[in-house]
């Protein structure tokens, strides 16, 4: 049985009944549980749903996303194909009516020099496989309520990494942290440019939280492959190039 946890603010109404007729038409004949709350903030909602909880795993949504008709049974995939696994993250990736700025915040997640390995929680990559909180988003996230009971539940002082957190500690733990690429929901983005910044400013702010209080690392900067120094140098390369030639024949013209 698995247990659907979805938190939401009362002014969202729209966005939890896309997301609620969506939910329905991937769940097909799969034992579950729906629970919903407002009460509080996300992530204690989150941690007193799950005590309520009665299934095995627990899988959670956010209130403004929309479900593919296979996104549940991709999330739920792993726990039979690996041992010992966690928690299993999938992907958010734009609407496809969202606005133009919208989908260019979109863009800009999803770009490996912006984002880092983190760009992978913003559009597929690969196949399914062992990683760690980098590519993890609560939006789209099953964890064992075993593991989750374990690790304490979502950590309410370093809102808003808590989740990172909360895989972190799962992990340390001994058990398995896997992405797929395939368990894929659409997701809001922040419009360009005020609130693309403080969503940014917040994502930050929680990082520093969490290294701060449990340890955690500059994963904004986690391993970029050479490829993309590379050529994120290739592209600074190309530009002042061009540049300087541009003024020497202006100037000389």
């Amino acid at each position: 049985m698995i247990s659907i946890i979805i938190t939401h603010s009362p002014e969202r109404q729209p966005y939890l009944n896309r997301m609620l007729l969506s939910l329905g038409n991937s769940l097909h004949s799969l034992d579950h549980e729906i629970l919903v709350s407002s009460e509080g903030s996300k992530s204690f909602c989150r941690n007193e749903l799950a005590k309520k909880a009665k299934g095995e795993i627990l899988v959670f949504f956010d209130d403004d996303v929309e479900i593919r008709e296979n996104t549940i049974s991709e999330l739920l995939m792993p726990f039979d194909t690996f041992k010992n696994v966690g928690v299993v993250g999938g992907v958010n990736v734009t609407f496809p009516d969202a606005s133009s700025s919208e989908k260019l915040s979109g863009r800009l997640l999803s770009l490996p020099f912006v984002t880092f390995k983190s760009s992978s929680r913003y559009t597929p990559k690969g196949t399914p496989r062992e990683t760690d909180e980098s590519e993890i988003q609560s939006c789209v996230m099953a964890v064992s309520k075993e593991a989750f009971v374990k690790a304490g539940g979502f950590p309410l002082d370093i809102i808003p990494a808590e989740e990172n957190a909360l895989v972190n500690s799962i992990q340390k733990l001994g058990y398995k942290v896997i992405y797929n690429p395939f368990a894929i929901v659409y997701h809001r983005r922040p419009k360009l440019y005020r609130e693309y910044a403080r969503t940014m400013f917040n994502y930050a702010y929680g990082r520093g939280l969490l290294i701060r209080k449990h340890k955690g690392s500059l994963k904004m900067f986690h391993k970029p492959s050479k490829d993309w120094l590379k050529l994120t140098l290739g592209v600074i390369v190309h530009y002042v190039s061009y540049i300087s030639g541009l003024i020497w024949g202006w100037l000389r013209g």
